[in-house]
Parts: C-alpha cells; sequence; structure tokens
C-alpha cells in the first residue's frame, strides 16, 4: 500500500501546514487541514497560543498509512525549540530514528513524546485507527525563564516517552475536545497547555532518562497483558485484581507495584480512566445516546454513569453531546 509522506523540519509555519495539507490533496484553512473523504475523515488543526507557543490538534484517520518524517532544525540564533506530543492512542503509532534498530510501536502507556527540534526521526500512523492527540512546540526563550537552561545546550538531541497521570490525561482530553470544537475560549487553552509543559519539565528534572526507562522494563510484558484485560472488561466490570493477578502470573501486590510504575495510577484508577474515555468517544465519534452508553459500560442505572461520568470529566454527559452539536 502506498504511504503518504511528509518530510520536514518544522511544522509551526503557515507554509509548512499548507505543505501537509498538500500530502491530502487539499489546502489549509486558518490553521485548519480538512482531511477530504477519499482519503479519510478528520481534521488537524494549529492553534498560535503565544509568541512561542504553538499547538496542533490531531483528529484523523486515513485509509493509506501515513509518515511524519522529522528531520533535525533550529530556529534564527542557532536556538533549539522543543515539541511535547500528547497521544491518545497509541496502537497505530510507530516512532523510527537511527538509534532505533527497527520501528518501535509505542508501548500502551507510554503516551507523552518529548523531543528537541534537531531530533531526525519518522512517525507513522497505520491506517484505519488513526492518530488523536495533541502536540505543543515550545521556543527555548519562552522557556528560559521556568524551565532547564540545560536543555539548549546539549550537543545531542533529547527524545524520551512518558506515561501521563490521570490528571494529566483529563487535561489533554479536555484540551482534545475543546479546541478542536472550539468549545472553550483560547485563553483557557494556553493556561491548560502550559501546565502540560510544566509538568514535562518537572518531570524531565526530576529523573533522568535512564531511571524511566530502568523503571519500565521488569514485568513490562505482564502489566501490558494486564492492561489488556482492563480493556476487554469495558463493557463489564473490574475483573478484580486478584483475577487479573492469576492471569498475568504475578502476586497481587508485585502487579499492584508494577501496575504504579508503568502508567503512575492504580488498576481501579486506569480501569475507570480508559472506560470514561472510552464513553466520550461512544457519544462524540458513534452518536451513541446516554442511556446507551451506559447500557453498553454495564450501569444498572443511567444516574450512576451520569454521576461517574460527571465526577470524572468535570462535566455531564449531556453537556458534552450539546457543546459538540
Amino acid at each position: 500500500m502506498n504511504k503518504l509522506r511528509y518530510i520536514f523540519g518544522e511544522i509551526d509555519s503557515d507554509d509548512s501546514i499548507s505543505k501537509l495539507a498538500g500530502i491530502f490533496d487539499t489546502t489549509s484553512e486558518k490553521g485548519i487541514i480538512q482531511i477530504p473523504s477519499s482519503l479519510g475523515t478528520g481534521l488537524i488543526k494549529k492553534v498560535q497560543l503565544d509568541d512561542g507557543l504553538i499547538m496542533r490538534i490531531w483528529n484523523f484517520s486515513t485509509n493509506k498509512p501515513i509518515v511524519l518524517q522529522k528531520q533535525p532544525h533550529r530556529y534564527i540564533k542557532d536556538e533549539k525549540y522543543f515539541h511535547v506530543g500528547y497521544l491518545l492512542n497509541t496502537d497505530s503509532i510507530s516512532f523510527n530514528n537511527k538509534a532505533f534498530l527497527k520501528p518501535m510501536h509505542i508501548p500502551h502507556g507510554m503516551n507523552i513524546v518529548f523531543f528537541s527540534s534537531d531530533a531526525e526521526m519518522d512517525l507513522e500512523v497505520a491506517p484505519g485507527n488513526g492518530f488523536h492527540g495533541i502536540d505543543l512546540s515550545v521556543t527555548y526563550s519562552l522557556l528560559i525563564r521556568s524551565f532547564i537552561q540545560e536543555l539548549n545546550e546539549k550537543e545531542f538531541p533529547t527524545m524520551f516517552l512518558e506515561s501521563s497521570s490521570p490528571a494529566e490525561y483529563r487535561v489533554v482530553s479536555d484540551i482534545y475536545t475543546a479546541a478542536a470544537a472550539d468549545l472553550k475560549s483560547q485563553l483557557h487553552i494556553k493556561a491548560e497547555a502550559l501546565l502540560l509543559v510544566a509538568e514535562v519539565f518537572r518531570k524531565i528534572s526530576s529523573r533522568s532518562t535512564k531511571e524511566v526507562l530502568e523503571s519500565k522494563v521488569l514485568y513490562y510484558d505482564k502489566i501490558l497483558m494486564a492492561e489488556k484485560m482492563l480493556e476487554e472488561n469495558l463493557h463489564g466490570i473490574f475483573p478484580g485484581v486478584d483475577a487479573i493477578a492469576k492471569r498475568v502470573a504475578l502476586s497481587e501486590s508485585t502487579l499492584k507495584r508494577y501496575f504504579k510504575t508503568v502508567f503512575n495510577r492504580s488498576l481501579n484508577e486506569h480501569y475507570l480512566e480508559i472506560k470514561m474515555e472510552h464513553a466520550k468517544r461512544l457519544m462524540l465519534e458513534k452518536h451513541v445516546t446516554v442511556n446507551e452508553v451506559a447500557s453498553i459500560l454495564n450501569y444498572e442505572k443511567v444516574s450512576s454513569f451520569i454521576e461517574t461520568f460527571k465526577k470524572h470529566h468535570g462535566y455531564s454527559p449531556g453537556q458534552l453531546k450539546r457543546k459538540a452539536g
């Protein structure tokens, strides 16, 4: 199958967005690329939040593979800038660069991608599941007053994968939903975007990439099996720590400890997180009614589902559907 390929150094300028639109045989209008029906569905949207702070919302699915081929790049005055990407789905995405022996599929839970502008890599999106998430590009001059000066002085590119906390995931989901549909003011979105950037740099400063990687190696395959079991029970009930532990052949204490290490949340917290996100996608993408979603997710009472959804997201299912039109 032929791949759609976009080769770029930077993706912040209007010219780069226009070239990105070109691989879909379309044009961009006010920073928005609408994917033609002949290639798929959805859109890519660029938002200038501040001088030196740009956000893109990726919300599309194509019927062909797409490769985003990133080449090293710096702005004027030999200054680095940095990208922070938050992925809402990782199943269809793989990375590749010179340091990898072969393309690397992003593990479940590792949904934060950070890299400097001089990094070189390919990001490939498989057809079908699509690319859903946001990314922020931040210039060094914007960061210097608040974050880490050493990153700009490093002679080698910076890149790491990390898992988001439940709070971060909710902020990303809120931005993704609100920005794509213009549901909240740009000032509100800017504030949330800066919170995400600040949290990533806090993580960078608090531990090394080596520590991040080493903390996630032991029992990683078994932890992914545990997460898959949670995903398989989204339309039922939480399967129980004891049942999951038996399935993946770990003790309950080991399972809980290493699951928390990988995902930064407990099994119960992760189950609720992915269940509520599944509920949101059913309503936004499949246009399923609130009552139907409650039934699909095995809630005996619709009121219980509504209460849980509102407590988790900060707004009710009805408010979500009204905002989305």
